[in-house]
């Protein structure tokens, strides 16, 4: 009797079932059909399907051929080959990442296990630390990563793996003197852009609204948007609004920047959790949008279309990114790909409603 899949990620556990079972000669020459063996194993047909190329990929097994049961190929014999894992380090644990990046997170997955590799989420407590250089030693002891995707970490944890050389890929925007290849969306584009189409709208006083941490990504947000201002003082144009993470912090945020003498007239709010909180707040004061105050968001969630009105922001397709993730990732596990290499993708505009002329 076959052993079910235990723990994450299922079809990587699956494709070991597998080959167990053709190594003990339970399974010859030809695979049973894909529901019979999705139904041995208790498992989806999707999970059976991505476990089924992996062993595909290892020449174990015959390609699919509509029709056609698979083949196997060679004997398996001796123990199951390493697994081989990338590495996701993030300060946010799965299920405290944006909505967005947890989609992205789930398709990357799926991707790179479709390739034969694990992809582990890393959350050690290292972020807040000025040298996490001793628990970053314990980390990559503790985790055996073939490459690591380094996603919203500070400058001394990407200068550890820069100065180590460890293969990996920054998700976001590298801080200054950082030789990693790294991959994000275009953020000062989408923030020129922005900047550029309020501008014709007659706003020239715009309050940027930012978390409060160390980014390099909202350097380049905030960068992009002065560059649509570039034949007037950038002080007097821009306003930048600083949030501590709450809901409460944003209100306080806006209650400061609204007591200015020249109170901006829109705001560009860097994250989506920033719509419901100036929403509300708005609400509060018994103002509206856009009447009173133009926005537009950097981000996007499926929740946009059912506020009125429907919020004017920028939307990336959390399946191509993650296709150009992999795309990313596998010429660095090749060592293929060495130094600062870019790749910045430029978020689609959708108008919304959101927006007013002055």
């Amino acid at each position: 009797m076959s052993r079910i899949p235990q723990r994450q990620p299922l079809p990587t556990q699956a494709a070991e079932i597998i080959r167990e079972m053709i190594s003990s000669g339970e399974l010859q020459d030809l695979l049973p059909g894909e529901r019979t063996l999705a139904s041995q194993l208790q498992i989806g047909r999707d999970t059976l399907r991505a476990a089924l190329n992996i062993l595909e990929n290892k020449g174990v097994i015959s390609a699919r051929s509509h029709g056609k049961r698979r083949r196997i190929l060679k004997e398996v014999t001796g123990e199951a080959s390493a697994v081989k894992r990338i590495a996701f380090l993030s300060p946010k644990k799965l299920i405290q990442l944006p909505p967005w990046m947890m989609v992205e997170f789930d398709i990357l997955r799926e991707l790179l296990n479709q390739r034969g590799f694990e992809l582990q989420l890393v959350s050690p407590a290292i972020f807040h630390l000025k040298n996490p250089t001793r628990k970053l030693e314990t980390t990559l002891k503790d985790i055996d990563a073939d490459a690591w995707i380094l996603y919203q970490c500070p400058p001394p944890v990407q200068q550890w793996f820069d100065q180590r050389n460890i293969p990996a890929l920054i998700r976001g925007y590298p801080h200054p003197d950082i030789q990693i290849p790294y991959l994000d969306e275009d953020w000062g584009a989408a923030a020129f852009h922005a900047g550029t189409l309020l501008k014709r709208h007659g706003h020239n006083r715009i309050g940027l609204l930012m978390p409060d941490t160390r980014l390099a990504g909202l350097k380049a947000t905030e960068a992009g948007l002065r560059r649509a201002f570039p034949d007037v003082d950038n002080d007097s144009a821009i306003v930048p609004i600083i949030e501590k993470g709450s809901a409460l912090s944003v209100g306080r945020a806006l209650d400061r920047v609204r007591r200015l003498k020249s109170p901006p007239t829109a705001i560009i709010a860097t994250r989506s959790r920033h719509t419901l909180s100036i929403i509300s707040w708005m609400g509060q004061q018994k103002l509206s949008i856009p009447n009173d105050l133009s926005l537009i968001v950097l981000a996007s969630e499926p929740w946009y279309e059912h506020i009125v009105p429907e919020p004017s922001h920028y939307f990336s397709d959390p399946q191509s990114v993650a296709r150009n993730v992999v795309r990313s990732i596998l010429p660095i596990l090749e060592e293929k790909t060495s130094g600062n290499v870019e790749k910045l993708l430029i978020p689609e505009y959708v108008p919304g409603l959101t927006v007013a002329s002055r």
